[in-house]
């Protein structure tokens, strides 16, 4: 996956789900992608995902909930 496939992951996870955040950034990096999210009410929020597609997605849905 590269960068531009990251961020569109982060996205529709967001918004499929009507999440509270948006998204600031995505970085590669050798232990996977390093995702930053605004919030409204704790400021930003990182987070570090990495494996396959399917794998990130849950991790990132399971992630961006655990903040609510």
């Amino acid at each position: 996956m590269n960068a531009t496939e990251v961020e569109m992951m982060v996205r529709s996870v967001i918004i499929q789900l009507g999440l509270p955040f948006t998204l600031l950034s995505v970085v590669g990096s050798p232990t996977g992608w390093n995702i930053r999210v605004g919030t409204s009410t704790k400021g930003i929020l990182r987070l570090t995902v990495s494996g396959g597609p399917s794998v990130m997605r849950a991790a990132l849905q399971e992630k961006l909930e655990a903040e609510l």
